[in-house]
This record gives structure tokens, sequence and C-alpha cells, in this order.
């Protein structure tokens, strides 16, 4: 029986393949002709997941482009990050018996998914990049997601944690963990500023967090004044950021392609990952800073002369959104601020807009921004919210989609900031080359 829904699965994947089709459609049938194929499948000799809100596909996709150079490696690239992108993975990278192809396995994996894959496959190092509210239809709550990470984890998987983050501390408990993080830096701020946070209290007293520093609404340093609740030791740190480039463990350099604040993060949790698994460091960063580039989540634009950044944030995500305005608010020249996007989700129809009033738009509210254009079919929702921040009505430009804004964006006297859900991406730089 094993062998034959192997067969049909591997079949299935050829003729995916001969349409052009990069699905995870046959891992998604023969999980309904066999709830239990997962099982069919015999791990490789090294396996490694990154889950989590945020970042995941990015640090996944850095580790595979290093560990993939020393070993035979597999990673879920094609379809998604679901139980059903895992199998098909397997199908592709298996033989027919269920004997793994390659030495190494690399995972993105959805939290909710986390629970069906990792008790089978027992990953060996697990990154846990962020848990924050994110896709509220679908993942509830971040209790409710932090529950289902720490019931998939094994006892014998190596956490890789953001010590930055306090909510993360109470997934360590039966793990050996690695933490990472960042030090204070010339963008670190001292003053809280954004009202809705997924953490205030001490998980083991709950007396009100302190904080030495901020990066990022609770991430930073923190610590318990009643208890001995406080940032972790980090085994890996970023000690110092000069533009793009950063400085780990006051020793290693690597320049990115980008001076975001995730991108920080998720390429640190993958060099500490890589470290760990035996890899050189310095080849590590080597390989990363000959092959990043991710057009996709950020890029750099130059139109006449004005520059324009442009930031993929993922829909239904506060904190994703938050961490691009403050990026926003780095330079105190005057700028035009994009917010835009033409669907919500991919996963459901019903447009669920809760999400917008977690986001800190008061960070907008100043004189250095000329205008906020806002486009799409949901344009006038984003325009009310942007209104209760008290940003001034007269900046608001309002259009149904990207194209009706063309000319307001093109016609900017300032830098241009682009905060744009996956689907503007694309059409947002034909705009730009059409300009061109």
């Amino acid at each position: 029986m094993k062998v034959i829904l192997i067969l049909i699965g591997k079949t299935v994947l050829f003729l995916c393949k001969l349409i052009g089709r990069g699905s995870a459609f046959p891992g998604s049938l023969i999980y309904k002709l066999n709830k239990n194929c997962l099982s069919f499948f015999k791990r490789p000799n090294l396996v490694i997941s990154s889950t989590g809100s945020s970042g995941k596909g990015s640090t996944t996709k850095m580790i595979y482009d290093v560990m993939k150079t020393v070993k035979k490696t597999a990673y879920n690239d094609k379809g998604s990050n679901e139980l059903s992108a895992v199998i098909t993975t397997l199908l592709e990278h298996s033989t027919i018996t269920g004997k793994p192809k390659v030495e190494a396995l690399i995972l993105e994996m959805d939290e909710r998914y986390a629970p069906k894959v990792y008790p089978i496959l027992k990953p060996d190092y697990i990154i846990i990049t962020n848990i924050t509210k994110d896709q509220p239809p679908r993942q509830r709550n971040i209790d409710f997601i932090q529950d289902k990470i720490k019931s998939s984890l094994n006892s014998n998987a190596h956490l890789i944690i953001n010590a930055d983050d306090p909510y993360l501390q109470s997934l360590t408990e039966n793990n050996k963990t690695t933490y990472y993080g960042i030090e204070k830096t010339k963008y670190s701020y001292t003053k809280n500023k954004f009202e809705v946070l997924n953490i205030e209290y001490c998980p083991k007293c709950l007396t009100k967090l302190k904080y030495n520093f901020y990066h990022i609404e609770t991430l930073g340093s923190y610590y318990c004044p009643n208890c001995n609740f406080k940032t972790p030791e980090k085994q890996f740190a970023i000690t110092k950021i000069k533009d793009k480039t950063i400085t780990i463990n006051d020793k290693y350099q690597i320049t990115l392609n980008n001076d975001m604040l995730f991108n920080q993060y998720n390429t640190l949790a993958s060099l500490t990952t890589l470290y760990l698994c035996g890899i050189d460091i310095n080849y590590a960063i080597k390989v990363i800073n000959e092959t990043q580039k991710n057009e996709k989540i950020y890029n750099i634009k130059k139109l006449k002369d004005k520059t324009v950044y442009i930031m993929n944030n993922k829909n239904e995500n506060a904190t994703t959104f938050n961490q691009s305005l403050l990026y926003t608010t780095r330079n105190h020249d005057k700028k035009t601020i994009v917010i835009g996007w033409w669907q919500i989700s991919r996963r459901y129809d019903f447009d669920d807009l809760s999400w917008l009033y977690d986001i800190e738009f008061e960070l907008l509210k100043n004189e250095e921004i000329e205008k906020v254009v806002v486009a799409g079919p949901l344009c006038y929702n984003i325009k009310t919210r942007l209104k209760y921040a008290k940003i001034d009505p007269k900046k608001i430009l309002t259009y149904k989609d990207l194209y009706a804004a063309k000319n307001a964006i093109l016609n900017s006297k300032h830098d241009i900031y682009a905060i744009l859900n996956f689907d503007y991406i694309k059409p947002f730089n034909d705009i730009l080359k059409e300009t061109k």
C-alpha cells in the first residue's frame, strides 16, 4: 500500500511538472488517500525547520542556500509551507520505498501544521522566529499559536530562539536552546512607541515588564522588576549596525541587501543555525552575500531624482506593518507613503480588517509626510483608520486600484515609501518601469 501511494504521488508530481505547475497538489492528494502517509517516508540525517508568524520563509531560504552547497538538500520551496507541501517535497526527494535521496531536509513550516509534521519527522533544529497577532480569522490569537508550536516540539529538538522576544521563553522549558538577538543600536529607543503589544507583563509573576531599550514593539532588552525573568544571554548577537552591514559577536561582518530590522533578525537566525550544524560561519556569510536578493520582500529603486523604497508586508500581521512604518521614520526628510493591496487573504473570502487597528499608524502623524496614497478595493477602510490616527484628511488620497493611483505616486515631490501586500509588488514595479 505504501509503495502504491508513493508511486501515485510521484506520477502526479511528474504530471504537474510537465504542465508547469509547482504546486503542493501531489502531497494533498496522497494525504486524502491516507492520513498517515507522512510516516511512509524515512527522515534524512538532518532535518531543520523554521516556524513563526513571520520571517520563516526568508530564514529557511538562507539556510537552504548555504546547506545545499555542502550537502544534498531538499527544501519545500514549491506550493506552500503546509503539510501537503512537506509531503510533496518528500515525494520528490525520496525513493519509491520512502528512503531519502538527500542528506538534509530544510522546512518552512506553518505554525498550525507543525503538530502534524514535527512529531513524525522530529527536526534536529527548530527556529522559532516570533509569534505575533497574525491572520486572526485563521490563527485566532497568539496563545493559540504558542500552544500549537509547544505541543509539536520533540524533546530532542535543539531550539533556536529570539532572545529579544519575552513571549518565546515559555517554549524552551524542555529543550536545549540557543538564543540570538540584537544589542542596543542607533535605531533602538527607550520610550515605548506602540500601544498594542503582544506581551506587557511578566509571564512568571505578572508584574509589568520594564525595558532598558526597544527595537520594535516588545522586542528589546527587558526585565521583570519583581523576579528573575529577563532577556536571556545571547550566544549569537548583532553587536553593531552600520548602514546595511551588521557585526555579529564583535567579530563577523555581513552586508545585507537592506537594513530592515527583520532582515537582520532572519539573517542572524540563519547564521546561528548553520553554525550549530557545523558550517563555518565565514563560509556561510560568503554564500549568503552571493545569493541574497529578495525583491519580493524589499527593494530600492530610483525614480528620476527620488528614491523609492518598496516593502512587502504580509496582510493581517500588524507587527510586520509596524516595522515598515517605523522604518519610514528613520530619516526626517519629506516623503510620500503608499499603502495598498488587492486582496486581504488567499485563504478565505471574507474581509477582516480588525488588524488595521493594531497598527500604529499614528507614527505617520508628523510634518514629514507630504501625502499618503491609499490604493485598492478597501481604500476607504484604510482611510478611515488613518483618520482615527489623526492624519490630516487632506493628505490622504484614495484610489480603487494601484493604476488609478499612478499619477499621484509618480508626481510625488519627495522620496516614496511603498508599504504593499505581495499582490501589489509586481504592479507597483511595473508602474515604475513604464515611467522609465
